[in-house]
């Protein structure tokens, strides 16, 4: 007999969030898992992400019947009224905690409604890196051997990327997210000077659109990107810069190595254990350490080929059936449990 898994989602609320999304993850678990074990169904929270939007999704939400529930992040307090035994809870990131708006009373909440709670309810936990398991553990006090780590796969319609020549006169310079942590005003610095196009998926606010103008950048600034739209843009690409000062994962790191595109990445963790060493690490919080490695990328040919050609090595450790792979035994695990 099979067992269903349902997947639950957070509403999106803007066009092209999918473009990037981390829901993406979990539609690419869902078709890697045996379909003579398993079916799926993906259903997403009826509301939003404000405080009248949480407490609406906490009373209106009428979840299906299923074997195993999978809340895939985002909306982590919806563990307060799933099953104990028979939900799985993925927490991506810890970014939340260091969001400084607010007053300390809605930290608090925010705490206790997106972690505590819900880490303290349920019996599974998954996280996509150490370096968030331990961020979970510092903050929660919750048992190691609760928080299991399963990364994230990388996309199957980044798989079978060709080889490219590289324009070392004019490269294109990839760089996916414009949020503050995905550190593009320090990438800005970096490139001035630099012949080269700066591509941004994503929507610029207006400070970085006066920084990329006063500093005489040439850039393209694109959003909304779907599937295919995405794999050209890293096709397209010279080279992926992705230096963020903090990340749960860092799927670009894998998705432009699958893709046979060159990437730079921070010298932080987790980018350095995702990148597999087949990337230049920088230190993200030095323009000059960036624009040595933009420089290194774009003039040492051998250097290029080596990191491309290790990238493509490193992404068969996130490869769909790897991954679901990994999924597929937590649920036998629960299954049997029950």
């Amino acid at each position: 007999m099979k067992a269903k898994i349902v997947y639950i989602e957070r509403k999106f609320w803007r066009e092209g969030f999918l473009a990037f999304s981390l829901e993406k993850v979990f539609e690419q678990i869902s078709r890697s898992l045996p379909t003579d074990r398993f079916f799926t169904e993906i259903v997403r929270v009826p509301y939003g992400n404000s405080l009248l939007d949480l407490i609406g999704n906490l009373l209106f939400f009428r979840k299906p019947k299923a074997d195993i529930y999978h809340i895939t992040g985002q909306i982590h307090y919806l563990a307060l009224v799933f099953p104990k035994r028979s939900t799985v809870l993925t927490i991506h990131d810890a970014a939340f905690l260091r969001n400084t708006n607010g007053s300390q009373i809605k930290r608090y909440f925010t705490k206790k409604l997106f972690l505590d709670l819900p880490v303290n309810k349920l019996d599974y936990i998954t996280t996509v890196s150490e370096t968030t398991r331990n961020e979970i553990i510092a903050q929660t006090n919750c048992p190691p051997e609760k928080i299991r780590v399963i990364e994230n796969p990388v996309q199957e319609h980044y798989l079978n990327g060709e080889s490219k020549a590289f324009n070392k006169q004019h490269p294109t310079i990839l760089q996916v997210g414009i949020t503050e942590n995905k550190n593009i005003s320090n990438l800005i610095k970096a490139i001035k000077g630099i012949p080269c196009r700066l591509k941004i998926v994503g929507n610029l606010i207006d400070e970085l659109r006066h920084d990329l103008e006063t500093g005489d950048i040439d850039y393209q600034n694109v959003l909304g990107l779907d599937d295919q739209q995405m794999r050209d843009a890293y096709a397209r690409a010279d080279m992926l810069a992705f230096c963020s000062t903090y990340e749960g994962f860092g799927l670009p790191i894998i998705e432009a190595q699958a893709m046979q595109t060159p990437v730079i990445t921070s010298d932080l963790s987790p980018m350095k254990e995702v990148s597999g060493g087949a990337a230049y690490l920088a230190d993200p919080y030095d323009p000059a350490s960036i624009r040595q490695g933009i420089l290194k990328i774009i003039n040492d040919d051998e250097f290029r080929e080596s990191i491309t050609k290790q990238g493509l090595e490193n992404v068969k450790r996130f490869q769909p059936d790897v991954i679901s792979k990994q999924y597929q035994d937590l649920y036998l695990e629960i299954l049997e449990g029950k």
